[in-house]
């Protein structure tokens, strides 16, 4: 085992990673308050998560219950997506400089520890600078992850995990239960970054500890107890927000798992560099244009340097690097699903190693086989680490120009973003009494508009967009006769019963013009299909007819005398 580390080495790489985090998602910095990267759905359920929890806190609630959401009843938000640690460190922050700064901390920050762990991790295995700062770079930088940060704050953050397998191969050779209670700390923080990042750690761990345990029988006594102290460790860190779910689904709550989705990888994007490289974007983004699905995590590039070195380490250095191998290895087989792609064609296979998650209780959550390719993408970083230390004596330039060289192939320059816009009118409702009736509303994912509107407004409103949707508060708009004709895509005969809206205690209407059919097609004609991004968010435009939005209009300007206020984006009904 190479010796332990100087401080003054971690604060020096931790600095690198940190430079690294800026150039990578260059130009955000910049605009840092004011911007995100450019998402276009979950991006704004963590957006609206960060909004809650601060008013949480200001006003001395718990965030796990929302009166402000699915108004008149409210909802429980236990099986919703909150990334509680997030939210926790981010809290200052957000405090001070809002919603976009919290996250945009987030990502830096998750970037940054990602780097600096993965460092640790191989230079433990090699015992060499060079080789873990090359290793360092390609998870970092991992296309897969960095596409995750547009959308996924649950997804991206896993700093934890370098840390925690650091921590098992110490605690593997040297048998401390320092080590185990470390490792212990970095799964249950990895846990409440995610759960699903939390499952996926412990499906790394669980073979691994078992295999250590089988190699150190004689020992076996003193893992298992120091393993003991190790999951009550992360149980504690993690059971402020366990119990409320445990007692849910002891409760009987049914709806803690999503249905199951098909978005494995295509197996030929492998080799297919990011939509958003520099180098390489002309020349793949019709591939992506024509193939790629719209939730993040498409991209898959493995890059050919990177799986150079690691071919190498595999040959060179086989007794350190076959656990890795067998993590990148496995990270892919899951990654491709039930389904395999290959060049948009679905293959005839038999069977594949994913469909067994979903006959499994707790596993059955992973249901998007893509997110392990950030498994993969950790195995394929220490795999690259152990590649380039068993090329010995090579002169420092060397790594500074395989450093340049997998940082162009990985590269999304400039990294997107897009400026938090709102329309101007909805400041104009905050302070206001009553709730918000989004037209459309309860229309599931598109609902995060809705609640990315509440962000400036602060009143109730009448939907939300949910990880997870407890049968109760759909059941209520669906007996609630002005309510459930106006969910979702409203006929053109829908009925706007004024008076009964009042009634549940709304008092105001937000027309969104733009969710109207012809703005979306007016926006994919004058959208550039080569800025696959912009392609992508003009494509979720729309989501009810003109004819609708006309009608529910007219309905309201003969029995409110029109709105009270309106833009190109919005009209806004004062009841």
């Amino acid at each position: 085992m190479p010796p332990r580390y100087r401080i003054s080495e971690g604060l020096l790489a931790a600095a690198a990673f940190l430079a690294l985090a800026l150039v990578a998602t260059y130009p955000l910095a910049l605009s840092w308050r004011t911007a995100l990267p450019a998402g276009a759905g979950d991006l704004w359920q963590n957006y609206w998560n960060f909004w809650w929890w601060k008013q949480c806190l200001l006003q001395g609630t718990q965030p796990l219950h929302s009166p402000l959401l699915f108004h008149p009843t409210g909802t429980d938000l236990i099986f919703h997506t909150h990334s509680p640690l997030n939210q926790a460190l981010a809290m200052p922050v957000n405090l001070l400089f809002g919603q976009a700064a919290a996250y945009n901390f987030c990502l830096i920050f998750a970037l940054t520890l990602t780097g600096l762990g993965t460092y640790l991790l191989a230079r433990e295995i090699t015992g060499d600078r060079p080789s873990a700062l090359i290793a360092g770079l390609v998870f970092a930088t991992f296309p897969n992850l960095v596409e995750q940060t547009l959308e996924h704050l649950n997804l991206f953050s896993v700093q934890f995990i370098p840390f925690a397998l650091l921590y098992l191969v110490r605690w593997a050779s040297s048998h401390q239960r320092s080590d185990a209670l470390r490792l212990g700390t970095c799964f249950g923080l990895t846990a409440l970054c995610g759960w699903h990042l939390g499952l996926k750690l412990a499906l790394v761990c669980a073979p691994a500890l078992a295999w250590i345990c089988w190699r150190q029988r004689p020992a076996v006594g003193s893992l298992v107890r120091q393993g003991g102290w190790a999951a009550g460790l992360a149980l504690l860190i993690v059971l402020p927000f366990l119990l409320p779910l445990v007692g849910a689904i002891v409760g009987g709550a049914e709806y803690q798992v999503k249905p199951p989705v098909h978005r494995g990888i295509d197996a030929s994007f492998l080799l297919t560099p990011p939509y958003g490289n520099p180098l390489f974007a002309g020349a793949v983004a019709d591939r992506y244009l024509d193939r790629a699905y719209h939730a993040a995590g498409f991209v898959c590039y493995l890059g050919f340097l990177p799986l150079g070195l690691a071919a190498l380490g595999t040959w060179r250095r086989w007794r350190q690097a076959w656990p890795w191998l067998v993590l990148f290895a496995s990270g892919l087989v899951l990654a491709l699903g039930t389904d395999p792609y290959w060049d948009g064609a679905r293959l005839e296979v038999g069977f594949l190693p994913f469909a067994l998650l979903r006959e499994i209780p707790l596993l059955e959550s992973l249901r998007v086989a893509n997110r392990f390719m950030l498994v993969a993408g950790l195995g394929l970083a220490v795999l690259a680490g152990l590649g380039w230390s068993s090329l010995r004596g090579v002169p420092w330039w060397t790594t500074a120009l395989a450093a340049v060289l997998i940082f162009a192939e990985y590269s999304w320059l400039p990294f997107p973003v897009r400026t938090v816009n709102q329309s101007p009118l909805l400041a104009n409702l905050s302070g206001g009494s009553g709730a918000v009736l989004d037209i459309p509303f309860h229309q599931r994912s598109r609902t995060v508009h809705n609640m990315a509107a509440q962000t400036v407004h602060g009143r109730p409103i009448g939907g939300g967009y949910l990880a997870t949707y407890p049968p109760a508060v759909e059941r209520r708009i669906a007996e609630e006769p002005a309510l459930a004709t106006l969910a979702g895509v409203p006929p053109p005969d829908a009925k706007v019963d004024v008076a009964r809206l009042r009634e549940l205690g709304f008092r105001a209407v937000v027309i969104h013009k733009y969710r109207a059919d012809s703005f979306g097609q007016t926006s994919q004609r004058e959208a550039d299909p080569s800025d696959i991004l912009e392609w992508k968010r003009v494509r979720i435009l729309g989501g009810i007819p003109d004819a609708t939005i006309a009608a529910i209009r007219k309905q309201l300007d003969a029995a409110l005398g029109g709105a009270a206020s309106e833009d190109r984006l919005i009209a806004v009904y004062l009841l």
